[in-house]
């Protein structure tokens, strides 16, 4: 199984709704002893959720990502955002367009999941 999901709400409600969902997809999955491969697309507003400073959640994302969860962010929004990439979190890959992305991974056949 391959699933993708996208955020772009800075509300965080939207965000720990997210983490929440994330946690219980692999949580399923690990106890079915299956196989799952999850990314996650961060563009728009919701980017402070890859960014180190002011970020609540960032001990959950990077929980997430030793349980292999990929976080990508939108190098569009980076740019509309005039975002410094230093202060992302070390894990985080830029992808040139998050919309893009999202499109070839369904055309993959992957599962998508908006948040």
């Amino acid at each position: 199984m391959q699933v993708i999901f996208q955020i772009t709400s800075a509300a965080s409600e939207a965000q720990k709704a997210l983490l929440g969902q994330l946690h219980n997809l692999l949580q399923y999955y690990h106890d079915r002893q299956s196989r799952i491969t999850v990314e996650v697309a961060v563009h728009g507003d919701a980017y402070p959720l890859l960014f180190t400073a002011g970020n609540p959640f960032a001990g959950t994302v990077k929980d997430l990502h030793a349980r292999s969860v990929g976080w990508l962010i939108c190098q569009n929004t980076i740019n509309g955002k005039q975002l410094k990439m230093d202060q992302l979190l070390p894990f985080v890959e830029v992808v040139p367009a998050a919309v893009a992305h999202l499109v070839e991974r369904q055309a993959e056949g992957w599962a998508y999941i908006r948040c």
